[in-house]
């Protein structure tokens, strides 16, 4: 699976990266929602023309409380684009920040902080 994560912690991060990379998956850290935007923009360009209905990640992992944006407003920004985008908030926070909150709940998944990586890796493949 290609996975696109948005963790400003940098251990979190590297154990996220550690865990998915020995089963595979090909992952693309980010540190804050607007570098997470931009790298989801960036491979969206990329594969703009694979296919209409394609994603261009099979994943999006994002922490709510994050510098510069919100998880939030991340995932709303993604599902404005690409409404079929699978997306994980693992948080320790609800969501909160956003105008949408209330509007996100019903298209993403939840991970609440703190879990076992088997337990993100499952949710992920799942």
């Amino acid at each position: 699976m290609n996975i696109l994560i948005a963790e400003d912690n940098q251990f979190t991060a590297t154990q996220y990266d550690r865990i998915l990379k020995k089963y595979g998956h090909s992952i693309t850290i980010t540190r804050d929602g607007t570098e997470c935007l931009q790298a989801y923009q960036d491979q969206l360009k990329k594969t703009e023309f694979d296919s209409l209905d394609q994603n261009p990640f099979d994943v999006v992992v994002l922490d709510q409380s994050m510098p510069k944006k919100s998880g939030s407003d991340v995932a709303s920004e993604i599902l404005s684009v690409k409404p079929t985008q699978k997306i994980i908030f693992a948080s320790a926070y609800a969501l909160s920040g956003s105008s949408d909150s209330k509007n996100l709940e019903n298209k993403v998944q939840y991970l609440q902080k703190p879990f076992s990586l088997n337990a993100f890796v499952q949710k992920i493949q799942n």
